[in-house]
């Protein structure tokens, strides 16, 4: 989106209304000494995180690839006046379930078997922080349980208790057994329950408090209960049950700043602490909601709002911590409520972390109060109107002292658009105040980055000393701390100047991963593979007599049970890059049984974990039966299927998925299953292994660019720069998390949009319903009038293909239904080229010869298919392929057709001359346009256009049919070699050639060897 846009009226939206306001009298505040809140449960605990829900899980690939750069985010967040300084650290123990993001593998899937904490990455996360911190707590916390546990509840709650206390146990024993674990707190109940187990907990306090067997007192683990979200059931049951009051020690709240009466008196009568046990960190990307507001920070979910959260937590609530859930996303885009963290890091290949602003708004706290400091009755305030989010708020500040009151420090927000002025008297501190120093936290001035004014020093306030006063305005839009304490350290985000992440870099492919881990690597990473995260099931590396595999270890036997707020879908797992494109995925699958029900197989373009809510599928799947059938699927639903029998599903087979231009192709065995087009095209995103809850394994998984192709995309927001509005949209700078980045512009009657690109091709990604588009490209009116009934989130609404590699002018004007843009993606060769619609051509050249010289010292050219050995394969479906040299081409199916060798200039030459004589608007190739003509059609053009030359410097080559030498060519092309001519290796072209390959009549096919193709009865 281009800025210049904030002074028309799409922006000006967000400041209408505003008038000459008379200036308020300002507030004020009495900083008194006297009035510090010396209850011990009332003290400040900083700040705490949650790894749960799969959201640590890429950490592990980190800290086995990228050492250095793991060691940094883990002192950002937990090392003492270093970062944030966290000082609490609450895992969740795992059970296999789905617990909104992702699954955290499960300690002990069986009752006999012996707890595993290398599972997962939880168990290491917390023993690495406090390698780091000695002083930091631990907490452990359920959100489902094991099967085995809730078969016991079955028989009686005696049985279920005992089960579920033998879970708890003996994965204690085991974390202090691995990493030294000593753990301070257990989170008792279910995570987020409606009803406190008033029964368990006291049976849970029972079992601790006279444990024998155990490594370290088990007896000094207080209890936190019991994390429900938005109630406080627990302190009432507290009030009214002594026996459960003395039990539990910490009353945990999840997404609630407010107490009640029955808090209140817990924590001021009975010294019970209150705790914020799960909160948001900010989840808005400042970088692209700032050209939205021109702050950045604002809105529900923003870092202002966060901030207010906290305050408000302690005046409202006595809330003495804040839990960051997570404070270091390591899980994929895509995962369910991404983003949400303080620190990012989902680029495992590349070791890329960012500081988001959530980072920055936690050090205006956790750097200017320590760990124990005192709140100052008087000095606190917070209000607004709460649903999750705080809004509608007048002032917000919270004072905090050193026990001795030898420092203090004040943390305003202010989410209004005016300044909020204070009158501070500071009196019976152990000090003589002179000056004060400011650190601030606000959006940008004009012209200046999105992040210039973040966390900078302010001007020193100073002091009357003869009244001990002060004054202080808080700017709109910001975060202020004023503080005694040194802030000389703060320089903005050169804060941490030795901090030099890697950049960000897309995963190169070809990707093949054989599985092949150092013993380092597997002590560190346990058994989870590299880059890949589950949303069901749970796939590790096993041992075999050929090497690791990786196997889906959950079935019927140890199937766990869900919480009660998300179930878990059938295994699944995902992993790369989302912004892959062009690419083939294959990889051998190994069936643990022949049931009919049972299947493995694999996917590509998965780009979230959400679009289907109860599934977690996206993209495009292969899946092999044990009965021989098999299935394609689009999405959640089947896009074809079908049975083969010459096919041992006793041994390892090999699965095949192939996209070529807007079609699918799935292979068994390199045979051809089906072809498939979808409607609305999933245009990007990252591969994917599923299964059925059964021990089934894959290997040798391979990922290859498909050459005429370009491999990548170049995702640019909706809020992007270079993307021209009318004042026809209406602004979502906090969508659901659906969406890429949580933006969209949602079209309003008249809306139309344009923006310039280089490139090949551009598709728009976003949501409609019954849209209606008038699309021009270059000027040139493409679609007068195209209809898109219906296209779901990150689903491709329309594309364009086929350009000459350039810049190029899009315009598109929305003419009726529903339509909210999303992003767009440009197609890219290249793993380097930055994100942005426009691209330096001199970064282009620089890469392009970088890549040729690369090229020119490779011994070996990619694996690809060749076409003799495609077309030797549909005519003999489910045959093992003799060596490339026993083929013989008079069994290739094609029918023959001798055509003579063109050089490659002279078949430019042709496609120029073509082009030239064909009306501008008709050389423009989208997805939704007519097929080209036929390859062997072009073929014949050229070949009469000119004849070869004779000459005598290299012998002559065998004579090949045009068919076969167009695909070979295609097939052959090196994918790292400058873009090929749109007009010889177009990806619209190469789709149609190989569909008309595949529809050509061929010799009657056994019922078993193909099935119905929906695609193909279609067409």
């Amino acid at each position: 989106m281009d800025r210049s846009l904030k002074n028309n009226k799409l922006m000006n939206q967000y400041f209408s209304g505003l008038v000459e306001r008379t200036a308020k009298a300002p507030m004020k505040i009495i900083v008194d000494g006297t009035q510090a809140n010396e209850n011990p449960a009332a003290a400040y605990r900083g700040f705490g995180c949650v790894s749960a829900n799969g959201s640590s899980r890429l950490l592990l690939d980190y800290k086995t690839e990228h050492p250095h750069d793991y060691e940094e985010i883990m002192r950002l967040l937990f090392e003492k006046n270093y970062g944030v300084g966290i000082t609490h650290v609450k895992i969740e123990l795992g059970a296999d379930v789905n617990s909104s993001s992702g699954t955290e593998p499960c300690s002990k899937r069986l009752l006999n078997e012996p707890a595993d904490v290398t599972r997962g990455a939880g168990f290491q996360f917390a023993a690495d922080a406090k390698a780091i911190n000695p002083d930091i707590t631990i907490d452990l916390l359920r959100w489902g349980e094991p099967g085995w546990i809730a078969r016991a509840f079955s028989i009686s709650q005696e049985h279920g208790m005992n089960a579920r206390y033998t879970w708890y146990k003996e994965t204690l024993d085991a974390a202090y057994a691995v990493y030294g674990l000593k753990f301070d707190y257990i989170s008792a109940d279910q995570n987020e329950t409606d009803t406190p187990d008033e029964a368990w907990i006291l049976y849970l306090r029972y079992r601790l408090d006279h444990e024998t067997n155990a490594p370290y007192d088990y007896s000094k683990i207080k209890l936190i209960a019991s994390d429900e979200v938005g109630t406080q059931n627990i302190a009432e049951q507290m009030v009214d049950n002594n026996a459960l009051r003395n039990a539990v020690d910490v009353i945990g709240l999840h997404y609630t700043t407010y107490g009640d009466s029955y808090t209140n008196l817990l924590n001021e009568a009975y010294g019970k602490e209150i705790w914020y046990s799960e909160g948001i960190p900010p989840c808005n990307i400042p970088e692209l909601t700032v050209q939205a507001d021109g702050s950045g920070l604002i809105g529900r979910n923003g870092v202002i709002d966060v901030a207010n959260r906290i305050i408000n937590s302690y005046y409202n609530g006595k809330m003495v911590m804040y839990e960051f859930q997570p404070a270091v996303a390591s899980y994929y885009d895509g995962a369910c409520y991404a983003p949400k963290q303080l620190i990012r890091a989902w680029e495992p290949w590349s070791g890329h972390y960012v500081l988001d602003i959530g980072f920055w708004m936690a050090l205006h706290f956790s750097r200017f109060a320590q760990k124990g400091w005192m709140f100052l009755g008087g000095a606190c305030y917070g209000d607004g109107d709460e649903d999750h989010a705080i809004t509608n708020t007048t002032n917000n500040f919270m004072t905090l002292s050193a026990p001795d009151r030898s420092d203090f420090s004040m943390i305003f927000t202010n989410d209004s658009d005016e300044p909020r002025s204070y009158t501070v008297q500071v009196k019976d501190m152990a000090f003589e105040l002179t000056t004060l120093s400011i650190v601030i936290t606000r959006g940008p001035s004009s012209r200046q980055p999105y992040d210039a004014n973040w966390f900078q020093p302010g001007e020193p306030i100073r002091i009357s000393h003869k009244q001990q006063q002060f004054s202080i305005k808080v700017p709109p839009y910001s975060i202020m701390t004023v503080t005694t304490l040194d802030t000389g350290w703060v320089a903005g985000v050169n804060t941490f100047p030795a901090v030099q992440p890697p950049k960000s870099a897309r995963l190169p492919i070809p990707y093949h991963d054989d599985l092949t881990y150092t013993k380092e690597e597997i002590r560190v990473r346990g058994c989870a593979p590299r880059y890949m995260t589950d949303q069901g099931g749970a796939f590790e590396l096993v041992e075999t007599e050929d090497g690791y595999a990786i196997c889906q270890k959950i079935n019927p036997k140890s199937m766990p049970q869900n919480w009660r707020f998300h179930g878990t879908p059938q295994p699944i797992t995902c992993f790369g890059d989302d912004k892959w494109r062009c690419y083939s995925i294959e990889a051998e699958v190994h069936l643990s049984s022949q049931e009919k029900h049972n299947y493995a197989g694999m996917g590509m373009r998965y780009n979230s974990a959400v679009s289907c809510e109860y599934t977690s599928m996206c993209g495009y799947s292969g899946r092999l039966y044990g009965d021989g059938s098999w299935k394609l699927m689009d999405m959640e639903s089947v896009a074809a299927e079908g049975l083969v029998q010459q096919v041992d599903l006793s041994q390892w087979n090999k699965l095949k998925l192939l996209i070529l231009g807007n079609s699918i192709f799935f292979f068994l065995n390199g045979s051809l299953l089906t072809k498939y087009t979808p409607q609305c095209m999933v245009n990007s995103g990252r591969a994917s292994l599923c299964s059925e809850y059964a021990w089934n394994m894959f290997r040798n998984i391979h990922i290859d660019p498909v050459s005429v192709e370009p491999v990548y995309v170049r995702r640019v927001d909706c809020f992007g720069d270079g993307i021209l509005y009318n004042e026809n949209w209406e602004i979502h700078a906090m969508e659901s998390y659906r969406y890429y980045n949580r933006t969209s512009m949602e079209a309003k009657s008249g809306a139309e949009f344009s923006c310039n690109f280089d490139g090949m091709g551009i598709a728009v990604i976003g949501t409609a319903t019954n849209a209606e588009f008038t699309v021009l490209l270059d000027g040139h009116t493409l679609f007068e009038n195209l209809f898109v009934a219906r296209c779901d989130v990150r689903q491709t609404c329309f594309s364009v293909d086929s350009l000459s590699d350039g810049t190029h002018n899009l315009r598109v004007f929305v003419r009726g239904g529903m339509f909210k843009l999303d992003v767009l993606e440009v197609p890219e060769p290249y793993a380097q080229i930055p994100d942005a619609l426009s691209i330096p051509s001199n970064l282009r050249t620089a890469i392009s010869e970088k890549r040729m010289r690369q090229n020119a010292l490779r011994q070996e050219k990619p694996n690809f298919m060749d076409a003799e050995a495609m077309l030797w394969h549909i005519a003999h479906p489910f045959t093992e392929a003799p060596k490339p040299e026993e083929l013989n081409p008079d069994e290739l199916s094609y029918p023959a057709s001798e055509v003579t060798p063109e050089s490659a200039e002279e078949m430019e030459v042709a496609a120029k001359t073509s082009t030239e004589e064909t009306a501008p608007s008709e050389t423009l190739k989208t997805s939704e346009e007519p097929e080209t003509p036929e390859v062997s059609e072009v073929a014949e053009e050229t070949t009469t256009a000119s004849e070869p030359e004779e000459t005598d410097h290299a012998p002559e080559l065998p004579e090949k049919t045009a068919e076969e030498q167009y695909i070979e060519e295609l097939f052959t092309v090196d994918s790292f070699l400058p873009e090929p001519s749109q007009e010889e290796f177009s990806a619209k072209r190469l789709s149609n050639e190989i569909a008309r390959i595949f529809d050509e009549p061929t010799p009657e096919k056994s019922e078993t060897d193909y099935a119905d193709d929906p695609a193909a009865s279609e067409s």
